[in-house]
């Protein structure tokens, strides 16, 4: 299993938390050396840990034969990063599960995450972990609550007006 993180600090605290209830894992994130990040991906793929906790270091360009599932534990900041993420799992025609953790604060950021890849994914809440606030209730309070996305970039600007120049 290939765990996603947002931050350096998050990949090791969960790694130890893991390791704590006896579940083999290992990190790999920026703040290793690139020897540290080779070894760590030889285990995992040797299966020497069954789960490898990874910031989006490992969303591009890793390719694990017969990962069947790939966790956000947090969401990424954009949509591209959500697909390359889930990408991971069910490669060269093989089964694949992606999950994520979506909580009642980043209800609003995964719907902008389907809306940008015109989808649509089951929802399944699980019993303790109910949602203690509607989203639209946060949102109304809180603005745009930092979520990437709910504005066009500067560059995503430039690249729109560059688009439609060669389209002239």
């Amino acid at each position: 299993m290939l765990v996603f993180v947002a931050s350096q600090y998050t990949a090791e605290h969960v790694v130890m938390k893991l390791r704590r209830n006896g579940i083999r894992a290992g990190a790999f994130h920026g703040d290793l050396s690139q020897g540290a990040r080779s070894e760590a991906l030889e285990d995992f793929k040797n299966s020497h840990f069954k789960v490898m906790v990874a910031t989006d270091l490992a969303a591009r360009g890793l390719d694990i034969v017969e990962l069947p599932v790939v966790v956000n534990y947090d969401l990424p900041r954009s949509a591209d990063d959500y697909t390359h993420r889930i990408g991971r799992t069910g490669r060269a025609g093989e089964h694949g599960v992606a999950v994520s953790f979506v909580t009642a604060e980043n209800e609003s950021h995964f719907r902008l995450i389907e809306k940008r890849n015109a989808c649509r994914l089951t929802r399944k809440e699980i019993e303790g972990f109910e949602p203690t606030e509607t989203p639209r209730a946060r949102l109304a309070s809180a603005g745009t609550g930092g979520i990437k996305g709910r504005r066009k970039s500067k560059k995503d600007k430039l690249r729109e007006a560059a688009a439609r120049k060669l389209k002239e």
